[in-house]
C-alpha cells in the first residue's frame, strides 16, 4: 500500500482508496460509499453541497491517521442549460411551451412518425443538423414563432449557457447527499473518527436545512462496543453465579474473581508493548482470556480447601503445599496457550493484525505469575478468621 501511495501521490487530481473483493463490497454495505469510513452531507444545493464537501475534505487530510480522502463528486458533467425567462416570452406573446418544444425537437430530436421495415416497426426522430447547435451562441441564433408571425432569436426569451450539471446524484431517505470517504491508518479508529467529528462540529458551519452523518467502520465498531458492554458484564454474573454455587459461599466466589483483572494486565500490556489498539477482536480474547484465568483460579481454590478437610492442616500451610503441588497443571495451562498461539501473535504477514491473540498470550503470563504468588496470599488473608476458629475449635 505504501509503495502504491508513493506512485499515486505523484498525478495530481487522482483520488484513490485501498481494498478487497470482500471488503469492498462490506464497506459499501456499512456506508453505502466505496470506502471504510464517510461523511455525508445531506441538503437541497448541489453547488452547497459540493463547497461543504470540499472544506470537510481539506479538514480530513489535516486529522493525524485519516488517509485516503476522497470525494463522491456529483458536478462536472458539461450541461447545456436553457433557462426561459417567462417575463420577456410575455412581452412576445410567447408560450413558454413552445419554447420548450423548440429545444427538444431542434437539439434532442422527438419522433414524428414510425416507418415501417419488413415486420418491424421504427420511429423516425428529427432534429436540426450539427451546424445549427454545436455551440451555446448557435442554439441562442434560433428563431422561435410568435402569434403574430413574427420569429425572435431564443436568446431572447430563454438564456443559453454551457454549465456543470449533475453526473450522478446521491439519494437516501428522499433527500440529496455528498459523501467524503476516508480510511484510518496508524492510529486507532476510535479516537480518530471522535476528532473527525470534534473538528465538523466546531470548524463546518452548515446551512439550515443541511446536516452531517457519519458511516462506515466506526459505526459497526460503536454498535460492536455496545453489545460488548452488556456481554462482559452478563459473562462475569454468570461465571460468578457458577462459583458461587460451586464453593457455596460469597467470598471464595469473589476471590476467584480476581483473576480478572490479573489476566487484564498482561493483556493491556501486550497490546501497549505490540503497538495495538483495544478492538473488538482483542475484547473477544479477553473473553477467552478469562476463562483460562477463572479455570486457574477455581482448581487452585478447590485444591487449597481439599488439603485443608482432609489433612487438617494450618490454612497457611494448605496454601504454600497447594501452590507447590498445583504449579505444574497451571503452568502446564499457560504454555498449552501461551506456547501454542505465540507463533500467531508474533506474525507480521497480511491481515494478522486483525487475528494476533496478543491478548491471551500476555494476559496468560501475568495470571500465572499472579495466580501462584498473589491468589493464595488473597486467600489466606480473607480466611484468615475461619482459620482462627477452625484452630481454637
Amino acid at each position: 500500500m505504501a509503495r502504491i501511495e508513493k506512485q499515486l501521490s505523484r498525478v495530481p487530481g487522482v483520488e484513490y482508496n485501498f481494498s478487497q473483493y470482500i471488503q469492498d463490497n462490506v464497506a459499501e454495505a456499512l456506508s453505502d460509499v466505496k470506502g471504510d469510513n464517510s461523511v455525508k452531507i445531506f441538503g437541497s444545493d448541489l453547488d452547497m453541497l459540493q463547497a461543504k464537501a470540499t472544506e470537510v475534505a481539506s479538514m480530513l487530510r489535516g486529522t493525524q491517521g485519516v488517509v485516503d480522502v476522497g470525494i463522491f463528486r456529483e458536478l462536472g458533467q458539461p450541461t447545456l442549460n436553457v433557462q426561459v425567462d417567462r417575463v420577456r416570452c410575455a412581452r412576445f406573446g410567447v408560450n413558454v411551451s413552445d419554447v420548450q418544444n423548440l429545444v427538444q425537437y431542434a437539439l434532442g430530436g422527438a419522433p414524428v412518425t414510425n416507418v415501417l421495415e419488413n415486420e418491424k416497426t421504427f420511429g423516425l426522430a428529427i432534429r436540426l443538423p450539427q451546424g445549427y447547435r454545436e455551440s451555446p451562441d448557435k442554439i441562442g441564433a434560433l428563431l422561435v414563432d410568435t402569434p403574430d408571425g413574427q420569429r425572435v432569436p431564443l436568446a431572447m426569451v430563454a438564456a443559453v449557457k454551457l454549465t456543470d450539471g449533475p453526473f450522478f446524484v446521491y439519494r437516501e431517505e428522499g433527500k440529496c447527499y455528498i459523501a467524503i470517504k476516508f480510511s484510518v491508518r496508524n492510529r486507532d479508529l476510535g479516537s480518530a473518527v471522535a476528532e473527525v467529528q470534534d473538528k465538523l462540529d466546531r470548524q463546518i458551519m452548515l446551512p439550515q436545512g443541511y446536516k452531517f452523518r457519519s458511516d462506515g467502520q466506526a459505526n459497526q465498531m460503536k454498535a460492536t462496543q455496545a453489545k460488548l458492554m452488556v456481554i462482559i458484564p452478563l459473562t462475569l454474573l454468570t461465571i460468578f453465579l457458577l462459583l458461587f454455587s460451586a464453593f457455596g459461599n460469597f467470598r471464595d466466589a469473589v476471590i476467584v474473581l480476581l483473576n480478572v483483572p490479573f489476566a487484564a494486565i498482561g493483556g493491556i500490556l501486550a497490546l501497549h508493548l505490540a503497538g495495538e489498539t483495544l478492538s473488538i477482536s482483542a475484547g473477544l480474547g479477553f473473553l477467552s482470556l478469562f476463562g483460562i484465568a477463572i479455570q486457574d483460579g477455581v482448581i487452585l481454590i478447590l485444591y487449597i480447601n481439599k488439603i485443608v478437610k482432609r489433612e487438617n492442616e494450618d490454612l497457611t500451610e494448605a496454601a504454600v503445599e497447594g501452590v507447590a503441588l498445583h504449579l505444574r497443571p497451571v503452568i502446564m495451562t499457560a504454555m498449552l496457550s501461551g506456547f501454542g498461539l505465540l507463533p500467531a501473535a508474533l506474525s507480521h504477514s497480511i491481515g494478522s493484525e486483525t487475528q494476533r491473540p496478543l491478548v491471551i498470550v500476555g494476559g496468560v503470563v501475568t495470571t500465572t505469575v499472579l495466580t501462584l504468588l498473589v491468589l493464595p496470599v488473597v486467600f489466606t488473608w480473607a480466611n484468615r478468621a475461619r482459620n482462627r476458629a477452625r484452630q481454637a475449635h
